[in-house]
């Protein structure tokens, strides 16, 4: 494999033009210059992650449940407007459309026609869709996957996941060899009920929900998770309960960047993720993340990052698809936003500051979820 400084890199402020001018590798590749680099391993995922296990975690299966639950038709019509079952492509559209129509001071003709009530109902119905979608026991997945899942776990150093869902959490629960913690526990008057967030300045392996996820939500001042060890009640049984109880789960469903890191600064818990994922050092693996522009705080923690000098992209497909283009134009973004910050010295980062090298990998070589034969 060439040097992440030579031929698999690619660099700062180049005008792209073909995706295949830019070296595709396999997993084990983009390991081993890991291992030759140095510095820990940490990985982040996005929803191909989920996807890869279970195909109840594409967004139009979700979307079709929300449908199936009585979406309203005119909310309906914005998904068909712009041609997407994203849900959070039509939440950034309605955040736009609440600005335009105060900045423009438009009236309200109908009072059953409310972008801001129906940028609520599409929020409650991504977090009732994700509940309804999501397998209801591990033993759903098929036999085998969460030991694979396992196995890839335990090479990272550190988990990070823009996901709500289980699947990290069981896995956790699926072997007692699982590396890592998430950062909840009980205090001696904590109800057996659940587990509070008990922040620590640890260095051992965790799991760290940037976005949130199902089984959290918040209660009395304080961030809690779900459990099923003292209640034998299943997870997504009490997820659904909560949310029938109008409870609704710690999930960052924002439309936008902006929107999203509001939510993320007003919680305690995803804050401190935040902050975990900002000062990472070593390498960084990315996995089943299309980095979208709905991402882009996470653009912006990885650029700003100076200490960080290595990351792994993994691609579906390959390069010359429209959505590898994509990617690789987003990655391009973010090199140059980090070699903006070196050039201005803005980082405030005192030692450290280096550029960013960035190796890309097929997602596929990685067999994260692997069926027993």
């Amino acid at each position: 494999m060439p040097s992440l400084r030579g031929g698999c890199v690619l660099k700062s402020g180049r005008s792209l033009t073909l995706s295949t001018s830019i070296p595709l590798f396999s997993f084990d590749e983009v390991w081993k210059a890991s291992e030759a680099a140095g510095g820990k391993r940490h990985i982040l995922f996005g929803n191909g992650f989920s996807i890869g296990a279970h195909d109840k975690f594409r967004y139009g299966t979700l979307y079709e449940q929300a449908l199936s639950a009585g979406l309203p038709s005119h909310v309906e019509a914005l998904f068909g407007r712009y041609g997407t079952t994203n849900f959070e492509e039509v939440l950034r559209m309605l955040n736009e459309g609440q600005w335009l129509s105060n900045h423009y001071r438009l009236t309200q003709s109908d009072p059953e026609l409310d972008m801001e009530k129906d940028y609520l109902i599409v929020k409650q119905s991504l977090v009732q869709s994700i509940s309804e979608n999501h397998p209801a026991f591990p033993a759903e997945l098929a036999g085998g996957m969460l030991d694979s899942a396992l196995v890839f776990l335990q090479r990272f150093n550190n988990v990070f996941t823009t996901n709500y869902d289980l699947l990290p959490y069981w896995a956790s629960l699926h072997d007692d060899t699982f590396p890592f913690s998430d950062g909840f526990g009980r205090e001696f008057d904590t109800d057996h009920r659940y587990c509070v967030f008990l922040p620590t300045g640890t260095n051992d392996p965790q799991v760290y929900f940037l976005h949130g996820a199902l089984h959290l939500y918040a209660a009395e001042g304080e961030v809690r998770k779900m459990v099923w060890d003292t209640t034998g009640e299943p997870l997504m049984d009490q997820v659904k309960e909560s949310l029938d109880n109008e409870r609704y789960p710690l999930i960052v469903s924002e439309g936008d960047s902006v929107r999203k890191l509001e939510r993320i600064e007003s919680s305690s818990y995803l804050s401190h993720c935040a902050r975990r994922f900002q000062n990472i050092q070593g390498n960084l693996f990315i996995y089943g993340s299309s980095l979208s522009e709905q991402d882009d705080h996470i653009i912006e923690w990885i650029g700003e990052n100076t200490t960080l000098p290595r990351i792994f992209v993994g691609i579906h497909g390959d390069l010359t698809t429209e959505s590898g283009v994509a990617l690789v134009d987003r990655v391009q973004k973010l090199q140059q936003l980090r070699q903006k910050i070196l050039d201005t010295g803005s980082s405030g980062r005192r030692f450290r500051r280096e550029s960013l090298d960035v190796a890309f990998y097929q997602s596929e070589t990685a067999d994260v979820w692997q069926e027993d034969e």
